[in-house]
């Protein structure tokens, strides 16, 4: 009983607030295609309106002068999961929350399988991507701990043959570089 009122609260809650954001198909379509994504918590900074795309990089430096850093954070994805889910749901989360672009780092196996979590660590300010990175400093403690290193880079992003055995963690920075309406004026 009280299962079926919690998913009965959630719907309720989800509904209307997924209504009125316009891409409720293609949230719906990603998301029937991910396992359950458990957030501890959003991006602790400035807040944006959802983007519809992202474009995904690689190496900071590869970011335009006018993007800034504003969510720093790892992914856990399952074991058994696919280059194409996890870029589905890390794009998703990302378009979400207002990136514009994806700053993805090194990944490892994760020591859990937590299905697809996503841990944030700040900044609590948004901060110039070319000018102010100091590389993948956060989250230390937690990163040290997990297994081998796991390669999910360019060659297996987005593919449905990239597949992973064991869970793992990914790092990811999401970027903004669109100009805030305060700048505009």
């Amino acid at each position: 009983m009280i299962d079926r009122m919690s998913r009965l609260l959630v719907l309720l809650t989800a509904v209307p607030l997924l209504s009125g954001c316009g891409v409720k198909e293609k949230v719906n379509a990603v998301w029937e295609k991910v396992p359950f994504v458990h957030k501890q918590h959003g991006p602790t900074g400035e807040k944006y309106s959802p983007t519809m795309k992202v474009q995904l990089l690689f190496k900071a430096d590869q970011a335009p002068a006018d993007c800034k850093v504003f969510a720093h954070l790892f992914v856990w994805t399952p074991a058994g999961a696919s280059g194409q889910s996890i870029a589905q749901a890390v794009e998703h989360e990302a378009m979400s929350y207002g990136a514009d672009m994806i700053l993805i780092g090194r990944s490892r196996q994760a020591n859990d399988d937590k299905g697809i979590e996503f841990v944030y660590y700040g900044p609590d300010q948004p901060y110039s991507c070319r000018d102010k990175w100091s590389g993948w400093t956060f989250g230390y403690e937690e990163w040290v701990n997990q297994g081998n290193w796991a390669s999910i880079g360019y060659e297996e992003w987005g593919k449905a043959e990239a597949q992973f055995s064991s869970p793992l963690v990914v790092q990811a920075a999401f970027l903004r570089c669109q100009p805030d309406a305060s700048e505009k004026k």
